[in-house]
């Protein structure tokens, strides 16, 4: 039946019509704190940009789908932590495209209602990915549902993309490199549907840094006294102590007054915290738990010592920040590692006791060799990059 509006056409004239606001879905799973820290630093974007937009961030691979899959991300930290040869072999294997692909069918199958059930209730207008593992057990059913519904990824490792990142349904794919187009080209992706602006990161970094010295104070750091930033990601995690002492004994060797001082973040790691902090030490250490302001963290050091996590590392570069990288997850983290080396922005140690020989070099006796490397740090650096993404994103939305 037609309905028409019994409203006389002089007195609909003053009627205001209104848009209703953007509904924006967010996949993503808690495997590793980098995927929840992108997609909460896309959501406050598309909230700036769009303030009447309404964004939901979802867990899918815990919250949407069923049992036994849904138990999977716990083992996560386990798996990488603790069993990495397996970790690496399970990355590698499901690259294959038999193998990751009737693996994310199986689940999808067995998760169907759940899926549709969240399609339904969050009615999206667009649906934004920051994990490689939902994209094969969302669009086949958002197309079923929704087709008109764009479907974007955004991808969230810096060096070695996963054929999983790589939906040829995708509307478009937000890469962080030139070089990782190259990749998703090669494995068939048109020229047109990739974009490279960088990984997203939180918006503070696109601010400008306050004074270091006041920002070394703020953190109960000497203003005048050159830092080592340590870092194991949220969980802490990593030969993190052992380095410090390498670090600390190292640099007291140097002979007269500490050449620099040490500032750990622990994370949720409070043992580590703990320890940190009631151990004598023969050069200043300061045992941090989770730090809200990390642009001006990484702005107050001058080097970083840290995982190959991609989102630190992204960041880092914005702030100009050289990397002395310990350790990375076998598979996706394996290129970030030469992400940084090859630009001439850090360095791959994985023994304490050479790691700590090489800070002592950089901060003592080799200040050229830093600032140089703290150069090509900058250069890696994409500070608008999140901007970028979302305004990309936004623009290619279907006008009304």
């Amino acid at each position: 039946m037609l309905h028409t509006d019994p409203t006389p056409a002089p007195a609909r004239e003053g009627l205001v019509m209104t848009t209703p606001p953007l509904r924006i879905l967010i996949l993503m799973s808690r495997t590793g704190g980098g995927h929840l820290a992108s997609a909460r630093a896309l959501e406050a974007e598309f909230l700036r940009q769009n303030p009447q937009a309404s964004v939901t961030i979802v867990d899918l691979l815990t919250d949407h789908i069923s049992f036994p899959f849904s138990r999977l991300p716990r083992t996560y930290d386990t798996l990488v932590n603790r069993a990495p040869r397996l970790w690496r072999a399970m990355w590698s294997v499901t690259a294959r495209p038999a193998v990751g692909g009737s693996s994310s069918a199986l689940v999808r199958r067995m998760s169907r209602g759940k899926i549709e059930r969240l399609i339904r209730e969050a009615a999206p207008d667009l649906v934004v990915s920051v994990h490689p593992l939902v994209n094969d057990l969302v669009i086949p059913v958002l197309a079923r549902l929704a087709p008109a519904t764009p479907y974007v990824t955004v991808v969230t490792d810096l060096g070695g993309i996963h054929p999983l990142w790589l939906h040829p349904d995708n509307a478009a794919i937000y890469l962080p490199t030139a070089k990782a187009v190259e990749t998703a080209m090669a494995c068939g992706l048109p020229k047109h549907r990739l974009h490279a602006h960088g990984l997203p990161i939180r918006a503070e970094f696109a601010a400008a840094p306050p004074d270091r010295a006041e920002a070394r104070r703020a953190f109960g750091l000497d203003p005048a006294l050159p830092a080592v930033l340590v870092m194991g990601g949220g969980g802490g995690i990593g030969p993190i102590e052992a380095i410090v002492d390498a670090m600390a004994e190292t640099l007291a060797g140097s002979g007269g007054a500490p050449p620099a001082q040490i500032v750990v973040i622990a994370g949720k790691n409070a043992r580590l915290q703990a320890r940190l902090a009631d151990r004598p030490w023969p050069v200043p250490v300061v045992p941090l738990g989770f730090v809200e302001r990390m642009s001006d963290l990484m702005h107050a050091s001058d080097l970083l010592i840290t995982k190959a996590g991609p989102g630190t590392i992204a960041e880092a570069s914005v702030r100009g920040l050289p990397m002395l990288i310990y350790g990375f997850i076998p598979g996706q983290e394996a290129a970030n590692v030469d992400h940084v080396v090859q630009a001439g922005a850090g360095l791959f140690e994985p023994d304490p006791a050479r790691l700590a020989a090489e800070v002592s070099a950089l901060l003592v006796t080799d200040r050229a060799r830093l600032a140089a490397m703290a150069g090509k740090a900058r250069a890696l650096g994409r500070d608008r990059a999140t901007q970028d993404i979302v305004a990309s994103i936004l623009a290619d939305l279907p006008k009304a």
